[in-house]
């Protein structure tokens, strides 16, 4: 029995996803859990378990193609069966779109071929395939399909082609004095977001600059105390439980505006920032105020080899109500982070400098760090964002407030 592959959800920001490669071709033998194929969200990399056991009778969509959640993407079945709805043109259905044949003739004469029928003459055609927006391009740039086909050596054109082949032209003549760089899904889908976080939520700032002693000396003997673990204790595992203990008297700070009411969240679902060589990446801690501080490290060091490994699952990607990001290891002193939607705040770190401080009326040198909290003015008030960061700062000058002893602080919960 010939059974579809579809293809899965990419969670709720996007219903489009990119085939990056198949693991299997046409004819191979698939078992049940095999990683047939893996696809990039807008968020992550992740494999494709195949639900069906059989051999795989055809491929729809190549690598590279973008495919709306719920399309046919492959059929398994028997080997030699029929699969039940022949594609058109099978190898060259690319993006979820369709797109037209275009047939390209070295001469007249083979124009005359194709139209009295020689079998033998017609194998001479070279046919390839164009998107609307590539021959468009091709026609305001007065630019020949058939150079982009042999200048890319393609049967799919696409205008991203079109655009290659007139940049290395401009360049081969000296006239250009810039470049074009294909963005991937994970670029676009950021910006999209990005964009869309400044235009939803009215955003404002807050910082405040906190001395990072205490903390510093605590990370170290807590680190001590670890030393036969996979993991050590960052201060983002450290900024998280504090963050999520000041959230306790500040409620508001977890939640999100929605159809016109506040959605607060009783469990505190931290994301941490990633950077990627392609974009950024959130992947989640969940329920952090339930954690305890190495429950909290170990999950943040899981999730960032995932991250950079491209083996982030859906899971751990969505759900976050709060979000963290920290430049400080690039040597930036303090910066202003953009929203993460639907949350209402996200906390900007910087890294720990020393600074002269005045205190008790003398100048003294303290390693001090920024912390910015963007918040959605829908739903924070200036007041409550900045009671909630002097909360964070309390904590942070003075962490026995919170814990008295390694043990107790790594794996109280």
């Amino acid at each position: 029995m010939v059974q579809k592959i579809i293809m899965p959800s990419g969670g709720q920001t996007t219903d489009e996803m990119l085939i990056q490669r198949w693991n299997k071709n046409p004819g191979d033998p698939v078992k049940r859990g095999d990683i047939l194929f893996e696809i990039e969200t807008d968020k992550a990399s992740m494999p494709v378990e195949s639900f069906a056991e059989g051999t795989l009778l055809a491929i729809i969509y190549k690598e590279g193609t973008l495919v709306k959640a719920g399309e046919t993407v492959a059929y398994i079945g028997d080997p030699g069966e029929k699969i039940p709805e022949e594609p058109v043109n099978l190898n060259f259905k690319q993006e979820a779109k369709e797109f037209e044949p275009t047939l390209l003739q070295d001469n007249v004469a083979d124009i005359e071929i194709k139209i009295s029928g020689n079998s033998q003459q017609k194998k001479d055609l070279k046919i390839i395939y164009a998107s609307p927006l590539a021959k468009n391009k091709a026609k305001i740039e007065n630019i020949s399909l058939e150079d982009i086909a042999n200048y890319c050596s393609k049967n799919l054109i696409k205008k991203a082609d079109i655009d290659n082949y007139i940049r290395e032209k401009q360049s081969s003549d000296g006239k250009v004095d810039s470049y074009l760089l294909d963005t991937t899904s994970m670029r676009r889908t950021v910006a999209k977001r990005m964009k869309e976080s400044v235009l939803t939520s009215p955003h404002y700032t807050v910082s405040v600059d906190i001395d990072m002693t205490e903390v510093i000396r605590m990370r170290k003997k807590l680190n001590d105390y670890l030393t036969d673990n996979e993991y050590r204790i960052t201060y983002n595992d450290i900024l998280m439980k504090i963050a999520a203990k000041a959230i306790e008297a500040f409620p508001l700070i977890n939640s999100s505006y929605q159809e016109e009411k506040i959605k607060v969240f009783k469990d505190i679902n931290f994301g941490l920032a990633v950077g990627l060589e392609n974009g950024l990446i959130v992947p989640v801690v969940k329920q952090v105020n339930k954690k305890s501080i190495s429950e909290i490290a170990a999950t943040n060091t899981r999730n960032i080899a995932a991250a950079k490994n491209n083996k982030l699952e859906e899971s751990d990607i969505t759900g976050g109500t709060i979000t963290l990001s920290n430049l400080g290891m690039f040597g930036i002193n303090n910066f202003t982070a953009v929203i993460n939607q639907p949350e209402s705040c996200i906390l900007a770190i910087g890294g720990i400098i020393e600074k002269p401080v005045v205190k008790d009326h003398q100048i003294v040198i303290k390693e001090m760090m920024n912390i910015t909290g963007s918040f959605d003015h829908r739903v924070i008030d200036g007041t409550l964002g900045a009671a909630f960061l002097n909360r964070i700062k309390e904590f942070l000058e003075n962490p026995r407030l919170l814990f008295f002893d390694p043990e107790k602080y790594l794996f109280e919960k």
